[in-house]
């Protein structure tokens, strides 16, 4: 016979002095954290005994199960201390029920029975101490193992998505290399022009997209393109930009006649979702002395001569919008000395530390400024770029940055 069953057998002197209770299956007797000052002998049946780990009462742990024989509820019996489990019957049960005020009468009348009971008492505490550590104890080696299999888990993850983000980083440094190498980047003369441009886009790729070609002998055809977002996915319409202007740039006889085809492609071919961009194409006469150009929503290109500076601010819907959108061309004097200017809206739109645009006034005086230093072409795009820098400080970039120049100087003409 077992210490526990001795113990168990014992009990029967105390039946006498403790009340009959009978409980349905699922029925609380004991409640963690409210006081409590009976004790419990269980005659049939059985229950659960668990609690939780902190009052939000989230979380719980399930420390076991007493049967017929077994009890529970003996520290109330010294103390009136908050209730530290939770004691739910399994399946109907018979209890037996002794009171604080009855154990303080069996003290008084029955010394030899209570000394026996505290024996029992004593006993059973220190048992329910070491099942319950052996609870925690085996809580905490599932925990340990669940958190090694976690941390496992982590590192492979980190080490696949270091790796996805490492293909996707090469994959933009391709594509980065595949857009600046279909910009002419490193043109500087065409003609007797001078040409410079500078390219900044916010991320490693962008939407803007430029092309410079001298159709024939006397024309030079400009294009500068602005499509709808950032980052990939405008980069990638500019591909199909590129590609559709390459067609059609030397059959289309005028910038209007550019536009209207570029627009029932991309309508016809792309449809309109996410597809929509901005464009101005500038024809310029040499031996004319005139430029011709058209704008479907782009902002506005500039020439500058001797004496001022001359807004081009004609302009039509953008590209991908609606079918069948007529464009208009129109003709400005453009010869020796005088500068053309062809910038996309990142420019203009670009916000400083102070949150103020820095806007088309800011721009022209930029113009000026180059002007009065007697700046080459080359240079006055540069001091552009120096200017937009200097005006946003530590402010992120808004959106991609072109500047085109093309002209001559404004003293010789050459």
């Amino acid at each position: 016979m077992s210490s526990d069953e001795k113990l168990t057998l014992d009990l029967g002197f105390l039946k006498k002095e403790m009340k009959k209770v009978e409980y349905q299956s699922e029925a609380l007797v004991i409640e963690q954290y409210t006081l409590g000052d009976s004790f419990y002998f269980i005659e049939s049946g059985s229950v659960k005994v668990w609690k939780y780990l902190d009052e939000s009462k989230q979380d719980i742990l399930v420390i076991g199960d007493l049967v017929a024989g077994d009890y529970f509820g003996e520290i109330s019996l010294i103390d009136s201390a908050p209730r530290t489990v939770n004691i739910t019957t399994k399946e109907d049960s018979v209890l037996y029920k002794l009171t604080r005020e009855d154990f303080h009468r069996l003290i008084q009348t029955s010394p030899e029975s209570t000394l026996t009971l505290m024996k029992l008492l004593t006993a059973r505490i220190r048992n329910a101490e070491q099942r319950e550590n052996k609870v925690l104890i085996q809580k905490n080696k599932e925990l340990r193992l669940q958190n090694e299999t976690l941390e496992l888990m982590v590192k492979e993850r980190t080490a696949k998505l270091t790796q996805s983000l490492k293909i996707i980083q090469e994959d933009l440094e391709t594509a980065k290399t595949i857009q600046r190498n279909i910009l002419p980047l490193g043109l500087r003369h065409i003609a007797h022009l001078d040409f410079a441009s500078k390219f900044e886009p916010m991320a490693e790729v962008g939407g803007d997209i430029f092309d410079v070609i001298r159709l024939d002998k006397s024309k030079i055809r400009l294009f500068l393109a602005d499509a709808i977002g950032h980052g990939v996915q405008a980069a990638l319409i500019t591909m199909a930009i590129k590609a559709e202007y390459d067609h059609i740039k030397h059959i289309a006889p005028n910038p209007s006649d550019v536009l209207y085809a570029l627009n029932q492609i991309f309508i016809d071919r792309y449809g309109k979702k996410s597809n929509q961009f901005t464009a101005v194409i500038v024809d310029l006469r040499l031996e004319e002395n005139s430029l011709v150009y058209a704008s479907a929503g782009h902002n506005e290109p500039y020439v500058l001569s001797k004496s001022e500076v001359i807004p081009l601010n004609e302009s039509g819907l953008m590209l991908g919008l609606e079918k069948d959108v007529e464009y208009m061309d129109s003709n400005l004097p453009f010869g020796l000395g005088d500068r053309l200017f062809m910038i996309s809206d990142g420019y203009l739109e670009q916000e400083n530390e102070a949150g103020f645009l820095l806007g088309e006034s800011k721009l022209l005086s930029s113009f000026l400024s180059a002007k009065s230093l007697g700046l080459s072409l080359v240079d006055t795009v540069h001091y552009l770029m120096e200017q937009f820098h200097s005006f946003r400080g530590n402010t992120p970039m808004m959106d991609d940055v072109t500047i085109l120049g093309i002209g001559t100087s404004y003293e010789l003409g050459v």
